[in-house]
């Protein structure tokens, strides 16, 4: 099982939870190749490992070719009525080079932009109502680029440009409904779980502008160039996330930004609206920090922490075995990064061993009124808690009533905080337990990279008796990375590892 604990202490973007699971390990190869299977063209990723403050971590941006990324606000609709936009963004390209650039952009329908731009992908993509509106955009860019590239350059680019053209999509000026984009994942050949959590985090931004908006689901729509972005972004997040094999996810509490920001219908409050709905019937944490007077939560972030279903405690009884961090683009003042680290429980099938005999405690309880689902949720409770091994089996108990009977095994300290969690968790009133010896074999871990992707490998060995397994966890995620059934993962496996 592999567990990411997030701390976003500087707000949370899908740039920078993509830079964040690959500088934790996951493959840029085999996000490009997955990408492919989407039919959206367009764009190719820029993926930089850079530095700040002397930390390194990883720049992740979605580059488009037929159009400037829009980085208005998240959710700013093109109405029926006369807008008159002013931006004032401020990108800085942070790849250790800084980009002032003033763009003014001077539309005929009164798109009035300042950018002082910082990448920060806090708008992902725009959307607009439908409306009959025949945009005729004369540019006059007056562009007042002064470059001030300070190259000291204490990163390795790692720079991979991955350009798309194969799937001759012909939207690159118009507009994508929420079902068109639905139908690009139903249509593509990405895995399942791709599939169903990027719709999954599309529909719900959808609901959250449509109620920002007072209009319509249906009548929401993703202008091209933001649909491409936002397609790609959102997809590369759960090719990471399924690429790293993760099980479980912590979170700290998110950190925002405050007072207001400037967008096409006014000022508005942070966080701004869609983020507070796409917040709502959550318990999402989020704190302000009132140093900084921006917003640092997009809406495409949160929308993507919720698809993943945080925890929001600090987790126990893992074991820390990569940390990461995924940049933003924006100046802040402070240190801008998402940071993360990958964990595995330090459970007893999890852990080296040592030791070839000790002792323990064994808990013996029986159970008679609580369902099924609940003590699933009790077994996995008492691993995550640390126990070395608990098991259930039938029996039938006291006024003939069919019933489970609980055995745990903890270590010799454990006692009293498995006391205080029986009786927490669970209807009994009392238990039984005792000391027992017990002899173990000798245990160590190897990762092995193999045709279908890294694997751990379990060494067991008593004088001269040895046994090799491999770790089933890594076995059901390459089972469904690839699609294949978990047999014929196992027996592909063990011809290349073990014979």
């Amino acid at each position: 099982m592999t567990h990411l604990y997030l701390e976003p202490l500087s707000g949370i973007s899908g740039d920078m939870l993509n830079g964040l699971l690959i500088d934790l390990g996951a493959s840029s190869d085999y996000l490009q190749q997955e990408l492919k299977k989407l039919a959206v063209d367009g764009y190719h990723l820029h993926i930089h490992k850079i530095a700040k403050s002397s930390i390194y971590g990883i720049d992740f941006d979605v580059h488009l070719e037929h159009g400037e990324k829009d980085h208005g606000v998240h959710g700013d609709f093109t109405h029926d009525d006369d807008h008159h936009h002013e931006h004032d963004h401020h990108h800085e390209h942070d790849h250790h080079h800084e980009h002032d650039h003033h763009h003014e952009h001077d539309h005929d329908h009164h798109h009035h932009h300042d950018h002082h731009h910082e990448h920060d992908h806090h708008h992902e993509h725009d959307h607009h109502h439908e409306h009959d509106h025949h945009h005729e955009h004369d540019h006059h860019h007056e562009h007042d680029h002064h470059h001030e590239h300070d190259h000291h350059h204490e990163h390795d680019h790692h720079h991979e440009h991955d350009h798309h053209h194969e799937h001759g999509h012909h939207h690159h000026d118009d507009v994508r409904g929420l079902q068109e984009i639905i139908e690009i994942f139903e249509n593509s050949t990405v895995s399942e779980f791709v599939k169903e959590k990027s719709m999954e985090v599309f529909r719900d931004i959808a609901r959250a502008e449509s109620a920002v908006h007072q209009v319509p689901i249906e009548h929401i729509h993703f202008h091209e160039v933001g649909a491409i972005d936002s397609i790609v972004d959102i997809a590369s997040f759960f090719i990471l996330f399924e690429n790293l094999g993760i099980t479980k996810v912590y979170s700290a509490p998110l950190v925002e930004g405050s007072g207001t920001i400037k967008v096409a219908h006014g000022v508005m409050p942070v966080p701004v609206p869609a983020v507070m709905q796409l917040r709502k019937g959550t318990s999402i944490l989020i704190h302000q920090d009132f140093d900084i007077k921006t917003e640092l939560i997009t809406p495409t972030g949160i929308a993507l922490l919720k698809a993943i279903h945080p925890d929001f405690t600090i987790p126990e009884n893992l074991e820390i075995t990569s940390v990461g961090y995924g940049f933003g683009k924006r100046d802040t003042g402070k240190f801008n990064a998402l940071r993360g680290s990958l964990c595995h429980p330090t459970t007893h099938s999890f852990k080296e061993v040592h030791q070839l005999d000790d002792d323990i405690y064994q808990i013996d309880t029986t159970i008679d009124d609580q369902t099924p689902e609940q003590m699933g949720f009790l077994m996995d409770f008492l691993y995550e808690k640390g126990a070395l091994d608990v098991t259930y089996f039938s029996v039938l108990a006291k006024k003939n009533r069919p019933a489970i009977h609980v055995t745990i095994l903890i270590s010799l300290s454990q006692l009293e905080e498995f006391t205080k969690i029986l009786f927490e968790q669970t209807s009994t009133i009392g238990f039984r337990y005792q000391k027992i010896s017990r002899k173990v074999m000798q245990r160590t871990f190897q990762e092995i990279e193999t045709s279908l992707g890294t694997i751990r490998v379990k060494q067991n060995t008593y004088q001269n008796i040895s046994k090799t397994t491999l770790e089933y966890e890594d076995c059901a995620r390459l089972a469904k990375q690839h699609q294949l059934p978990i047999g014929k993962v196992y027996q592909l496996l063990e011809k290349e590892i073990l014979s």
